[in-house]
């Protein structure tokens, strides 16, 4: 009976002493990596689309297939999330070679951008390293402020006011932000840089809704301008607001798949508001 009850008591010691080791390692861990922590809302955000649901919440899109748009877990800009658009040979929707987001509250941007107004945008891409060059200078938009008919009924056509391409010129890949005063005016070049695959694009732009001279578009990349100052001029066609749009757009024919990483999307009142 001795020997039984010396047994029972160096199982439940031994019990007791795991348990307590357990206990030590969890506190050690949680110390180590820190508490989860949820980012408090930004002061003068008016939209946040940073995919950090694990969904597409507040978003509606132009996408040919259902996969063209995919909430992933890496890469991401920040947090957990981040959207994976790609675009493959023959994808259509909305009549064009793309797959584009855009902000599915559209009260947001047609009160916010009305002539007069003024809006923050910021996000960050990731142009990835594997990405496929067209052949050519085939035109790639990663973002276009596009303009709206008068009428809801109607049909709009034409390039639209403000356009974020990616080219590959003299050997170097450069981002650009081109701007139109009307539907048959050349583009006009409001800021350019150099930039690199592989790595996260963080992007800011302050935008005066105008159809007159008192329009500016101002930009930043990686903190630093993009633009020089404000640039000046018109950035609406009509007095009748614009709407963003963010993936991969491009002329029909081209042979290459590819795909781009958006995070860290906002809409707001200032830099700070909606930086990445």
């Amino acid at each position: 009976m001795v020997g039984m009850g010396q047994r029972m008591i160096s199982r439940y010691e031994l019990s007791r002493s795991a348990r307590i080791i357990l206990t030590g390692l969890a506190i050690w861990f949680s110390l180590l990596v820190g508490p989860a922590v949820t980012a408090a809302p930004r002061p003068g955000v008016w939209f946040c689309g940073d995919f950090e649901t694990g969904g597409l919440d507040g978003w509606i899109w132009d996408r040919p297939r259902v996969d063209s748009i995919q909430v992933v877990t890496r890469p991401v800009r920040k947090g957990r999330y981040a959207a994976r658009v790609t675009l493959a040979p023959g994808d259509i929707a909305a009549s064009k070679e793309r797959v584009e987001l855009k902000i599915g509250d559209k009260d947001l941007e047609r009160v916010r951008g009305s002539q007069g107004g003024e809006m923050w945008y910021g996000w960050s891409v990731l142009i990835p390293a594997d990405y496929a060059d067209p052949p050519g200078d085939q035109f790639q938009i990663l973002a276009q402020w596009h303009h709206r008919p008068p009428e809801a009924s109607a049909r709009v056509s034409g390039p639209p006011p403000l356009t974020l391409h990616f080219t590959l010129h003299q050997g170097r890949y450069v981002l650009s932000l081109f701007g139109r005063p009307s539907p048959g005016a050349e583009r006009r070049t409001l800021g350019s840089r150099p930039v690199r695959k592989g790595e996260w694009l963080d992007l800011v732009f302050h935008i005066r809704w105008s159809t007159g001279s008192d329009g500016f578009v101002e930009a930043w990349l990686g903190g630093k301008p993009l633009t020089r100052g404000k640039v000046y001029g018109p950035t609406l066609y009509k007095p009748v607001s614009n709407y963003l749009r963010l993936g991969l757009y491009r002329t029909k024919g081209v042979p290459t798949t590819n795909h781009v990483f958006i995070d860290e999307v906002r809409i707001g009142d200032s830099y700070r508001a909606v930086a990445p």
